[in-house]
C-alpha cells in the first residue's frame, strides 16, 4: 500500500512561500509519484509553456532533475463557465465592504511570507481560513443580493464537489498502481476540504493508500508530521 503526504501550497512566489523552499520539502518526501492540482489537458501545455509555470510546477522541475517520479494530474472537475467571473465579482464585493476580512487576508498574507509552507500546513491557517470563509459568508448575507447569495452557495458545492473529485481520481491511480511514497501538491485554500475527504476514505475498508499531513516544524529539516 502506498503512501500519500498532503503538502499545500501557494501558486505563486511570496517570501518564503517560492520555488526553493518547495523544491526542498520534495527533496525530503523523496516522491514516486507527485499528484497535481492542474487538468489532464492541460497538463502538457503548461509544462511547455515557462511563462504559465506555477510554484509547484518549478519545484517539480527542480526535483526531476535528481530524480525519477511519475506526475499524475487530477484537477479534472468541470467548473461552470462563468464562475470564475462572479468569484471575482464577489471577492471584490466582500473586499470593499468588510474591514475584518480585509484584515484578516491580510494577516495571512502576511504569515505566508514571513512563515512560508510551515504556516499554510498549519492548524493556525486552517483556523484563519475557516475565519475568513465564515467573514465572506456573513457579508454576502448581510449586503448581497439574491443573486450573489445564490452564487455563494453554488460555489460551495462546486469548490466540494471539485475536491471530492481530484480525491477520487488519486484513490483510482491508487487502486491501479504500485509505489511507496507519493506527494499531493493542492493550494493551501482546499486545506480543510480535502482533509475531510482523506479522513471519509481512509475509514473504508476498501482504501488502497495511507495520508500524513506534512507540518514544517524547523526548515532546516523539513520535518513531517504523522497523522
Amino acid at each position: 500500500m502506498g503512501r500519500i503526504t498532503l503538502i499545500c501550497t501557494a501558486h505563486r512566489e511570496s517570501g518564503n512561500c517560492n520555488v526553493q523552499e518547495l523544491a526542498k520539502i520534495l527533496q525530503a518526501a523523496g516522491p514516486e509519484v507527485i499528484f497535481e492540482e492542474i487538468r489532464p489537458t492541460d497538463h502538457e501545455s503548461l509544462y511547455a509553456d515557462v511563462s504559465r509555470h506555477t510554484v509547484e510546477m518549478h519545484a517539480i522541475r527542480e526535483y526531476l532533475k535528481s530524480n525519477k517520479c511519475r506526475q499524475v494530474p487530477v484537477d479534472d472537475y468541470e467548473m461552470p463557465d462563468d464562475f470564475g467571473a462572479y468569484m471575482h465579482a464577489l471577492d471584490d464585493f466582500v473586499g470593499s465592504n468588510s474591514i475584518p476580512y480585509r484584515e484578516t487576508m491580510d494577516e495571512m498574507s502576511r504569515k505566508k511570507f514571513e512563515l512560508g509552507f510551515g504556516y499554510l500546513n498549519s492548524l493556525e491557517f486552517i483556523s484563519s481560513f475557516k475565519e475568513s470563509e465564515r467573514i465572506y459568508k456573513e457579508t454576502i448575507l448581510n449586503y448581497g443580493n439574491d443573486l450573489a447569495k445564490s452564487k455563494l452557495s453554488q460555489w460551495d458545492e462546486q469548490i466540494r464537489k471539485r475536491d471530492s473529485s481530484m480525491l477520487e481520481n488519486i484513490h483510482s491511480f491508487c487502486q491501479q498502481s504500485d509505489f511507496k511514497e507519493g506527494v499531493f501538491l493542492v493550494g493551501a485554500g482546499h486545506m480543510s476540504s480535502i482533509m475531510v475527504g482523506i479522513e471519509q476514505r481512509t475509514k473504508n475498508p476498501t482504501n488502497f493508500v495511507t495520508w500524513r499531513y506534512w507540518g514544517e516544524l524547523d526548515t532546516s529539516k523539513a520535518c513531517f508530521l504523522e497523522e
